[in-house]
């Protein structure tokens, strides 16, 4: 009976090491497909092409208000959106003057309203303004890797969009030696990388 016991508790004890979290909990998942879609800025200068329809294809500049204007459709709210709805947006306002409702693409030409943000124990911290999307070890890298003091694996990401004010953790060893690359996510505009 005493045998069966200690083999009993033998089996939770295994049980539970091996159960035992890695570390904190997030969905990285989620948080990547959300990342996937850039999001429009003050600054950043965006390319309208509309097929067969030169009065509507042309090179804007977001303004401050977050807006762009075109001829016949006039102000188009372009501040956090992505490209797609803006494109929609455009097609939409622009059906009404035309017999033919114009098939309408919008790109981002020209990245100026992205910026990044690395601060804490890293070499050269402050504001970043890479020419392209970058993600959190490039990030890392940019402002000149860790210093001897820094908690490489108590990294936070602080971003601030339309789902709300987060802190996402970021793991540099479960990164490099786990090989667990959903934690390494693409920064949006304005995200905080903070280095303890």
């Amino acid at each position: 009976m005493d045998l069966l016991l200690y083999g009993a508790l033998l089996c939770i004890a295994a049980a539970s090491l091996g159960c035992s979290p890695k570390g904190p909990f997030y969905d990285f998942e989620a948080e990547r497909r959300a990342s996937l879609a850039y999001t429009v800025g003050p600054g950043d200068v965006l390319q309208v092409r509309a097929w067969k329809n030169e009065a509507l294809s042309q090179r804007v500049t977001v303004r401050l208000d977050g807006y762009i204007t075109l001829p016949l459709v006039g102000d188009v709210a372009a501040e956090g959106r992505p490209v797609e709805l803006i494109a929609r947006d455009i097609a939409q306002r622009a059906a009404k003057f035309y017999t033919e409702a114009p098939v309408v693409a919008v790109e981002v030409a020209e990245l100026h309203s992205y910026r990044i943000y690395v601060v804490g124990e890293v070499g050269h911290p402050g504001e970043f303004t890479p020419r392209g999307r970058v993600a959190v070890l490039q990030a890392i890298a940019l402002a000149g890797g860790f210093t001897r003091f820094a908690a490489p694996d108590k990294v936070v990401i602080l971003r601030r969009d339309a789902r709300g004010e987060r802190r996402i953790p970021f793991a540099y060893g479960r990164v490099v030696d786990g090989g667990d690359l959903l934690q390494d996510l693409p920064l949006q505009p304005n995200d905080t990388v903070v280095v303890p």
